[in-house]
């Protein structure tokens, strides 16, 4: 992903930025009322142009603080629900639900806009007929918050709702999945020449893949990514490797900042942070202090329509079809163990997942990709560790499940 385009919707996350673009809009239109006024009829001014507009602003400069403070305070409650019966990781997709950024952006915005607006007023800014402007967009803000309001509602019956959470994360997951089979280079090959090393300590969160290939033309070379998106690379660690002379100090500059490192890791362009964080709602719904084995279930669902995706041919890109940009490949029995991991340690003691996870895996082992091979090893190692953990009875209706 560009570089820039990461980093826009990184901060597009952050609840603090569409909060702020809110709130600006809204003041804007609060004072800019008074450049509309020369178009304004004059039966309108006489109409709309008096004290009633005080009276629409009263109430929402009274009203939408509260509803801000309640809306962020079940926000704040879904997110440590979220944290507790499914993953930490999950709830970053709490705060930045798009739903939830807009209404309480509307509500934050709606609520500077009266105060902005009534100050106005009282300073005597506006005139009849910017008093009738002002009215006639009051009247908009209202209509806006209601609508924010019971959007803001419906999205609350879902919010902290397990299911919800395995779905938003499959969708993440699916789209990180989709990106890095589009854009991830030619591999494998190991290259030798000038390395580019990490600056810092971190994860490796996006990496600009354009940006690279448009360095290696430049250089005549070819560039080998070493620490793919979700590696972990300490200090002086390879980023990539030149199959040339080590390049100036301007370009490996150049090289450095197409890698986004930061402190954790994310579902952008990262495949297998979502998988991960399946495998860890999986494990959590099997602990004996939940039990859960419905939820267990729902995320083998999950994880077979992600791996159908991930086996699905990709498209051709002509503009990335070229060998400037080396990458090493992800291990299918990595992807297969970051999913179905916990579910293979914690879920082979209750029949029903069990059974779903072994035609899950048989399933994976016939389709032909190249997951097939580490699906069926898998698999068979399901139906062995099945026939010692589980019980006599139940193991005898494993066999008879599968036939």
């Amino acid at each position: 992903m560009n570089r820039w385009l990461f980093i826009w919707r990184k901060l597009r996350s952050e609840i603090w930025v569409r909060a702020s673009f809110y709130a600006l809009f809204g003041c804007v239109a609060a004072l800019a009322a008074v450049f509309l006024t020369p178009w304004v009829p004059s039966e309108m001014a006489d109409r709309l142009g008096g004290e009633s507009v005080e009276a629409i602003l009263a109430i929402l400069a009274s009203s939408l603080l509260a509803v801000a403070t309640f809306s962020l305070g079940a926000m704040v409650s879904a997110y440590t629900a979220v944290s507790q019966a499914a993953s930490p990781r999950v709830a970053a997709l709490v705060t930045s639900d798009e739903t939830t950024q807009k209404s309480l952006a509307t509500f934050v915005g709606a609520f500077l806009y009266a105060v902005v607006a009534t100050t106005a007023v009282n300073a005597r800014y506006y005139g009849p007929e910017g008093r009738a402007v002002l009215f006639v967009t009051s009247l908009g803000v209202v209509v806006l918050v209601a609508f924010r309001l019971l959007a803001w509602i419906n999205r609350l019956s879902s919010l902290a709702r397990l299911s919800h959470m395995i779905e938003k994360v499959e969708d993440q997951t699916a789209e990180a999945i989709k990106l890095y089979r589009l854009s991830s280079g030619a591999r494998p090959e190991r290259l030798s020449g000038a390395t580019v090393v990490s600056p810092v300590t971190g994860y490796v969160q996006n990496i600009d893949r354009q940006a690279l290939r448009t360095i290696a033309e430049k250089l005549a070379c070819r560039i080998e990514v070493v620490a793919t998106t979700g590696a972990f690379v300490r200090r002086d660690e390879p980023l990539c490797r030149l199959d040339t002379q080590a390049p100036s100090d301007r370009t490996l500059s150049e090289i450095v900042t197409a890698f986004s490192l930061d402190r954790a890791r994310t579902f952008a362009q990262d495949p297998r942070h979502g998988l991960i964080v399946l495998g860890e709602i999986a494990g959590k719904a099997l602990s004996p202090a939940i039990h859960d084995p419905g939820t267990a279930i729902a995320v083998i669902g999950s994880g077979v329509r992600l791996f159908d995706d991930w086996s699905r041919p990709t498209e051709v890109q002509t503009e990335d079809s070229d060998d400037r940009l080396i990458e090493p490949d992800l291990d299918g029995r990595d992807l297969l163990d970051d999913l179905f991991g916990p579910l293979v340690r914690f879920g082979l003691g209750d029949l029903q997942v069990a059974v779903r996870l072994y035609k899950a895996l048989r399933s994976l082992g016939e389709n032909g990709s190249d997951l097939a091979p580490a699906a069926r090893a898998l698999a068979n190692e399901v139906a062995v560790r099945v026939r010692t953990e589980l019980p006599g009875p139940d193991a005898a209706r494993f066999e008879t499940e599968l036939g």
